[in-house]
């Protein structure tokens, strides 16, 4: 990126340097911090209440406090992040959002509650199958619960505060959902690494400090005059949780270019319909079931396999590479299915199991560089 950019980006890099400098910051200052473990934690709701909403990810290292109570097959987000809480390093967190998505996430909130006195703990059970009216009541009633239990802590949330949450959110959803649009069509002004950087700095900042700084930064984008494109190959990711970075910038370094991706911690976080008019609870029922599902959901009429061709084939993808994390049983579910649909249009693959508090093993460099062989190969 040119000078021009390089204020923004900067902070953006630096926000991913020490992710949690930002929130420990702004709980210095007297603001309250909730983490949340999932993009399903309705973030709106705890920004209404006057929280700053921060993404829990794990840390790099070892795990010898988490091991002790959690399973060895437990995934490695749980891990790490369990540990990092062990040690006291999120005790700037005044409450934890927890997602029911799958069995360990489940197990790792009752640990962290019995684990942490000290942190409120809340639990969002989305149902499993989220399109109906069975689920619409049903959620409906979990965020009514969750808005109580946010209010016993901060006081009363008001209809309007929650509303005007979900209109900054979707205010900085719809900017970078075209970042996201700039970087399929314009794969040259931006790599796939700075993408990230921006989306993951995104779950640490203030949101309105963020979006501030992203308003030029994609208006600059878009003035951009004609850039000579690269020849290299186009990569599509998908996967789960994917903090570190260096796995992207490894396949860039291999040889080409990320142009897209379907990841938890990327595009899929920001997959959500536009808010409906009306009572924000509503709206934010439809909005969270209405969303793009992760393996961990069921939306009938909705076909990974088919997705992803299509997303693929829209970004010019020549090849996709899955980015997931070891033990996490929701993808691996779907993988099989999702590869046959990708082998049946002709589109190559490659699965890499990721620990997420490992560093990049020089395995994966070697496996992306031949990858990358294969796709120039196939381009011939």
């Amino acid at each position: 990126m040119d000078s021009g950019n390089g204020t923004a980006l900067e902070v953006f890099t630096s926000v991913c340097d020490d992710f949690y400098a930002t929130a420990r910051a702004a709980a210095a200052s007297g603001r309250k911090v909730a983490g949340f473990v999932c993009s399903y934690a309705p973030q709106e709701l705890l920004h209404a209440a006057g929280y700053l909403p921060v993404r829990v990810l794990g840390r790099p290292g070892g795990t010898p406090r988490a091991d002790q109570l959690l399973q060895a097959y437990a995934c490695s987000l749980a891990r790490s992040s369990f540990d990092a809480a062990l040690s006291g390093e999120f005790d700037f967190m005044d409450l934890v959002v927890f997602s029911h998505t799958c069995d360990t996430m489940q197990n790792l909130a009752d640990l962290w509650r019995s684990s942490r006195p000290n942190q409120k703990v809340v639990i969002v059970s989305a149902p499993t199958v989220t399109s109906g009216p069975a689920a619409l009541s049903y959620y409906r009633k979990v965020l009514a619960d969750v808005r109580e239990q946010i209010e016993a802590l901060s006081g009363p949330i008001s209809d309007e505060a929650i509303r005007a949450s979900i209109d900054l959110y979707a205010r900085h959803r719809n900017l970078v959902q075209r970042l996201y649009d700039l970087r399929r069509e314009h794969s040259e002004l931006i790599s796939g690494r700075e993408l990230l950087a921006v989306v993951t700095s995104s779950m640490m900042m203030d949101k309105e400090e963020h979006l501030r700084l992203l308003e030029p930064f994609v208006a600059e984008l878009e003035s951009a005059g004609d850039v000579k494109a690269k020849r290299l190959p186009r990569v599509f990711v998908a996967g789960s949780v994917c903090q570190n970075m260096g796995f992207v910038t490894a396949l860039e370094e291999a040889g080409c270019m990320v142009v897209d991706d379907d990841l938890c911690m990327g595009g899929r976080s920001f997959s959500l319909p536009e808010p409906p008019a009306g009572d924000p609870m509503d709206a934010l029922v439809e909005m969270y079931l209405g969303r793009r599902p992760c393996p961990a959901f069921h939306t009938p009429g909705f076909d990974p396999g088919a997705f992803l061709v299509e997303r693929a084939r829209a970004a010019r993808a020549a090849g996709v590479v899955f980015l997931l994390t070891k033990f996490c049983d929701p993808w691996f579910f779907d993988y099989p299915h999702v590869n046959k649909s990708l082998e049946a249009a002709g589109i190559p693959g490659l699965l890499v199991e990721v620990e997420q508090n490992l560093p990049v093993p020089e395995q994966f460099r070697t496996r992306a560089e031949a990858f990358v062989e294969l796709l120039k190969a196939k381009a011939e």
